[in-house]
Formats: C-alpha cells, structure tokens, sequence
C-alpha cells in the first residue's frame, strides 16, 4: 500500500512540476522550529499521561514514547503500543495485567480526545459554511440515521454499564489524562496552523480548519504505517480542490514528511544504541558484584 502511495505522490509532484515544487520548498526558519516542537507534543504529554500510573524516570519515559512513535508513524499502527508493553514489562516493577490496563485506558481516552476533537471541527466547517449540512444528509436514508443513534446509545449504555470492566482508570486520574490530552491536541492542532501560514500566508482559517479535519482523520485510521504520506497525498489533491498554491502545499508536506522520516531513524538508532548501551553496563555491575 506504501508502495502504491509512494507512487501517487511522485506522480502528483510530476503533474506539479519538480522545479516548482523544490522553488516552492519552506525556508522560513520558524516551519522547522515548530517542527521540532510538533514532533515532541505527543511524547512530552505521554510522560505527564503515563506519569499518572508509571513510576519511572522520566526522561527513560520520554525515549520509550519516542521509540513507540517511531514505530506507530513508520512500522504500522499500534506497534508502538505493543512496544510500550514490553518496555513496561522490562523497566517497571508493575504486573503484565495492570501494564495492559494502562495501555488500554490511555488508548481509549486518547481515541475519545481526538474523535471530539474531529467533531468539533466538523461543526466549525458547517457553522462557518465550508461544508453545507444539507450535502452531508441528504442522500442519508432516515432509517440509517436512527440506526445509527440507537446503536450508538446502546454502546453508551454498555460502556457505563461494563464500565468497570472495560476501563480501570478512576474518574480522577482520566481527568487529569483527558485534560492533558485535549490541551495537547489543541497546541498540537493550533502549531500546525501556524507553521502552515509561515508557509503560505493569507489563507483564510477556514482551509486550515478543512486540512486539520483531513490530518485527524488520517491519524485514526488504524494498522497502515506513514500516514505523513497518507496526508501529503490527500493535500496535494485538497490543494488543487480549494485553488491553492498546489507547487507550494506539495514543498511543505514533502519537506515535513522527509524531516520526519530523518529525525525518526536518527532519535531511533540513537536511543536504541543507548539502551544496549545501559543494558551492558548493567550486566558488568552485576558480574563485578557476583565476582566481589
């Protein structure tokens, strides 16, 4: 599928014109500062997320939720979740069960955060009258409609009713998960806009709102690895929809995509070179104190 993406992409950039594309490339120095900041969002929360039920240094949390990004953004989705278990089973004095809860419950109030956060944008793009409500509905036969609230207040009712069952956190500590999370998506999700207009200024808000939709959407789609090229796929062609700059769209997302791809195999190889570095100077101390 990567491959077939890959391929759209190169075709897409053709169609624009390579030279305009790399003319068109950012050199604001602030797209790459914001960069910097964006790429750190997600694990920087997670160490105050998970700092809630893990006791662990946090700076070995942070390179843990760096390498478990690495693996959702270029592996395949959710592996990095299956990594952080095994972390949790290395570095934590913690049993499996309760290291599995933990995962579970911030995926679950991670997923809560950002489909809240998908649609409220929608509402956005309708109350501002980018998408019109009547399109949305109108080939919608009512009998779907109401299945679909019944349905919906059924797994409501199953979710307070099993709730116990199906999620451990108490109410205070996903409190305090959901507050860091929304705060996070909202910085997050706000950064994105900026570093957008350094790039091209004097967009009305309203198309950065349309991409932000796109790149939430993209995000939860489960188990397929790169959706950083997911999007710039779906960018380029929302670009030629909405009459932008496409030249310039396709250089920022190239150019985002790329750098990610850079820092994830830098910060991998590094924090996996430090790991088997800390695991040998643990056994030395281990063989010296046998020895002694």
């Amino acid at each position: 599928m990567i491959v077939f993406i890959v391929a759209i992409i190169l075709y897409q950039l053709y169609d624009i014109g390579w030279r305009e594309v790399v003319r068109s490339l950012p050199t604001h120095p602030l797209f790459y500062i914001i960069f910097g900041l964006l790429y750190v969002s997600l694990p920087f929360a997670e160490v105050f997320i998970y700092g809630q039920v893990w006791k662990a240094k946090k700076w070995d949390l942070f390179k843990g939720f760096i390498t478990k990004k690495v693996l959702n953004d270029e592996v395949m989705g959710y592996s990095g979740e299956f990594y952080l278990f095994a972390w949790g089973r290395k570095y934590l004095d913690t049993e499996d069960k309760e290291i599995l809860k933990n995962v579970r419950d911030n995926n679950i109030l991670s997923a809560v955060t950002s489909n809240l956060v998908a649609f409220s944008l929608v509402g956005i793009l309708v109350f501002a009258g980018i998408i019109e409500l009547d399109d949305l509905i109108a080939d919608v036969n009512t009998f779907y409609v109401i299945l679909g609230v019944v349905i919906t207040i059924v797994f409501i009712i199953l979710f307070v009713q099993f709730r116990k069952y199906l999620f451990s956190l108490s109410l205070k500590k996903s409190a305090i998960v959901f507050v860091i999370y929304i705060t996070r998506f909202v910085i997050h999700h706000g950064l994105l806009v900026v570093q957008w207009a350094v790039v091209i200024p004097n967009t009305p808000i309203s198309v950065w709102f349309t991409f932000l939709a796109i790149v939430i959407v993209v995000n939860r789609i489960p188990f397929i690895p790169s959706k950083d090229l997911v999007f710039m796929w779906a960018g380029i062609e929302l670009s030629k929809m909405l009459n932008m700059a496409t030249a310039s769209v396709a250089g920022m997302l190239l150019v985002s995509s790329a750098l990610q791809k850079v820092v994830n195999l830098i910060l991998f190889l590094w924090i996996s070179y430090s790991d088997k570095n800390r695991e040998v100077r643990q056994l030395q101390m281990e063989a010296t104190e046998t020895t002694s």
